[in-house]
C-alpha cells in the first residue's frame, strides 16, 4: 500500500537529503517546507493561546470491548450529563489581533468582535470542544429515535442534518491523520476466537485535560450573546469559510 505521504509530497529539504537521516524518515510533509527542517518559518502559525497549560501524563487506555464507561451506553439523563460536561462547558474566550495574525489569520471585518467596554478582542473557542460535540452528535446517531424529538441538529431538517453529519465525520477524520497515532497494538488467542484478537488496552501520553478546561474555564467570557450579535460596521463573508 502506498504510503499516504509519498516522497513526491515530501519538502525540498527533505528531498534533496540536506537534512539529517532522522528528520528524513519522520518527514511527512505535504507542503514545500517542513516543520523540523524549519521550524521558525512554522511557530507563527502554531500559537495557541491554552499551550501554557499543556501538561502531559500517562494514560493506559481502557480498549476492552464491553467495558461500561461513563460515556457509553442506551441514552439516559447521566449519560447526557457525562457528555454535555465534556462537550458543552467550555466557553468562548477573547484572543487579540497580534493572536489572530500568529494563527494564520487576518483580521477581517466580518469576525465576531467583542464591544470595547467589555473588553474587546476577537471571539474563540478551543477546537477540542467542536471535535467532542461531532462526537457526541455521531453517537446521538446511533440513538436516532431517542433524540429526534429535541436534538437541534435533527431538527434542523434532514438535508441540513445529513450535511452537519457529514461536516463532524470529515473534521474528525482530519483530526485522526493528524495525529497518526503511532502507539501499538498487540495480538492474543483468546479461547472461542478463530482469528488473533487486539488488545487496544495501550499506553499513550496524552495531555492532561483538566489542565486544559481549567484554562478556559480562567478565560472564558460571560457577555451577553446580545452585546455582540452586530455592532453595525461588520462586512458579512458571501460564504461560510
Amino acid at each position: 500500500m502506498a504510503s499516504l505521504f509519498s516522497s513526491r509530497s515530501r519538502c525540498s529539504c527533505c528531498r534533496s537529503g540536506s537534512t539529517t537521516p532522522d528528520v528524513r524518515r519522520s518527514c511527512q510533509c505535504t507542503v514545500s517546507l517542513c516543520i523540523a527542517c524549519h521550524p521558525g518559518r512554522w511557530s507563527q502559525y502554531t500559537t495557541a493561546p491554552a499551550i501554557d497549560a499543556v501538561e502531559y501524563h500517562n494514560v493506559r487506555f481502557n480498549g476492552t470491548l464491553t467495558w461500561p464507561s461513563e460515556f457509553r451506553g442506551t441514552p439516559s439523563p447521566e449519560l447526557d450529563a457525562a457528555w454535555k460536561r465534556i462537550a458543552a462547558n467550555m466557553r468562548p474566550f477573547r484572543i487579540t489581533g497580534d493572536i489572530l495574525r500568529k494563527i494564520g489569520k487576518k483580521e477581517r471585518p466580518s469576525l465576531v468582535k467583542f464591544l470595547d467596554e467589555d473588553g474587546g478582542g476577537y471571539m474563540a473557542t478551543l477546537e477540542v470542544t467542536h471535535q467532542l460535540h461531532c462526537l457526541n452528535m455521531l453517537r446521538k446517531r446511533t440513538y436516532y429515535e431517542h433524540y429526534a424529538a429535541d436534538d437541534v441538529s435533527i431538527l434542523a431538517g434532514p438535508e441540513a442534518y445529513r450535511t452537519h453529519l457529514d461536516h463532524c465525520i470529515e473534521m474528525l477524520r482530519q483530526v485522526v491523520l493528524c495525529t497518526a497515532d503511532v502507539g501499538l497494538v498487540t495480538y492474543d488467542w483468546v479461547e472461542g476466537y478463530r482469528h488473533p484478537y487486539p488488545d487496544f488496552n495501550t499506553w499513550h501520553k496524552c495531555r492532561n485535560v483538566d489542565k486544559v478546561v481549567e484554562w478556559s474555564n480562567e478565560h472564558e467570557l460571560h457577555v451577553p450573546f446580545d452585546r455582540m450579535l452586530r455592532f453595525g460596521n461588520e462586512d458579512d463573508l458571501v460564504e461560510a469559510p
